[in-house]
């Protein structure tokens, strides 16, 4: 190991240890001798460029969350399940004598009843499409997280309307629109967050970060 006036040199980069010698002081590194400024290797610089267009270009190519189909699928889906929520509603009651939803009561006119169950669908879609997004920012699997968690809110509301107090046909029809609709929101949003951008599975997912 060469000399410098100063005192020993590893001829390592500032910060590291060489064969167990401190790494040398600033004012050291000024005075190595040529020998061991020779010996660093002339590519690294190179080398560490190249591997910064590599990530730039990796990033840049790559596509991110699909949240501009996610979104108009969601406001889409809101408004076209509050629409149909107030036509189911409409035609229960007029058509068959079924007091739903079953939450609104036994005396309460079909126009309010309708339209506070058709905002309920509106308002229970936009929460949907909000939780997938956080799921695509935070998960590595959005479609599987989401659709757990969907069946399980999808169960939640499907039991709730039974467990009220009222005649057992509103919360048996309540219950069967909640399922339906529900249903429909959590495929609906999986299917396009699935055919936006392609996930791949756990173990290619792990191997490939594993090699970056």
């Amino acid at each position: 190991m060469p000399d410098s006036s100063f005192g020993r040199y590893s001829g390592g980069l500032h910060g590291r240890r060489a064969a167990g010698r401190p790494a040398p002081r600033p004012w050291e590194r000024s005075f190595r001798c040529p020998s061991t400024a020779r010996r660093r290797p002339l590519e690294a610089p190179v080398r560490r460029y190249e591997d910064f267009v590599a990530l730039h270009e990796q990033i840049s190519t790559g596509s991110g969350p699909p949240l501009r189909p996610l979104w108009w699928t969601g406001i889409s889906a809101a408004l076209g399940g509050g629409i149909l929520a107030f036509a189911a509603v409409v035609a229960l009651r007029t058509m068959f004598g079924i007091e739903v939803p079953v939450f609104a009561g036994d005396h309460s006119a079909t126009v309010p009843a309708a339209t506070s169950y058709a905002l309920c669908a509106i308002a229970g879609t936009i929460q949907a499409t909000a939780l997938m997004h956080l799921i695509l920012a935070s998960s590595a699997r959005p479609v599987r997280a989401f659709a757990w968690i969907g069946a399980i809110a999808v169960a939640l509301l499907t039991i709730l309307p039974l467990t009220l107090n009222g005649p057992f046909d509103a919360a048996l029809a309540t219950a069967g629109i909640n399922l339906v609709g529900g249903s429909a929101v959590v495929v609906v949003l999986s299917a396009v967050v699935a055919g936006s951008r392609p996930f791949p599975p756990d173990g290619r997912a792990a191997s490939g970060r594993g090699r970056g």
